[in-house]
């Protein structure tokens, strides 16, 4: 975990560069950056493609939480996402973004029927053979407000989206730059808009 920090203007800045590498590579010749919703069903469709591309030369794929407004829901998972992530390795937090958006039908299913404590078990159960944190240590990280803390990392996640006019999910960045790339595309078409910075 993060080092605690008690000074108050360097509580308000994250302990660490905003997104989660999904790759190898934090960063690299081209680095895409992808804003994602975990109740998004775009967010969900393109996150088996993400994978691909950051196993590509020379690519790097950084994922950002960013739950919208009008998804209620979402912003629950991004929460126990980032405890997650405060909480162990990066490679464990990369599984448990695989597993929730796996998991996106059964949330949309039955995430609008359900209370925000049985979304927050639904999510707590699908860091099985992830993470070996306790329920209790789970939902008491959730409500993390300490710097740098559960809570902390997601206003600087949110922070950083509106510092870059971010509205729809997935929203993609490529070397800093906001394109109009799609959810729809596969591999191929990646490599096709990605061709002239690779060269």
């Amino acid at each position: 975990p993060p080092p605690t920090h008690t000074h108050t203007a360097m509580s308000r800045l994250p302990y660490s560069y905003v997104g989660v590498p999904l790759g190898k590579r934090a960063f690299a010749k081209v680095t895409v950056e992808v804003f994602v919703d975990f109740f998004c069903p775009f967010s969900a469709k393109c996150a088996p493609v993400l994978f691909q591309l950051a196993e590509l030369e020379d690519v790097a794929v950084r994922v950002i939480p960013y739950p919208q407004p009008w998804h209620f829901e979402g912003g629950l998972i991004a929460t126990a996402f980032n405890t997650i992530l405060r909480n162990e390795k990066t490679e464990a937090a990369v599984k448990y973004y695989a597993a929730l958006m796996k998991a996106y039908p059964k949330f949309a299913e039955e995430g609008k029927k359900m209370s925000a404590d049985a979304i927050l078990k639904l999510a707590y159960a699908l860091r099985e053979g992830i993470s070996d944190m306790k329920e209790k240590d789970f939902m008491e990280g959730i409500h993390d407000h300490e710097s740098p803390g559960v809570v902390r990392q997601l206003k600087n996640q949110i922070k950083y989206g509106r510092t870059n006019s971010i509205h729809e999910t997935p929203t993609f960045k490529v070397n800093g730059l906001v394109t109009n790339a799609s959810s729809s595309w596969d591999l191929a078409k990646w490599k096709e808009f990605l061709a002239p910075l690779l060269s």
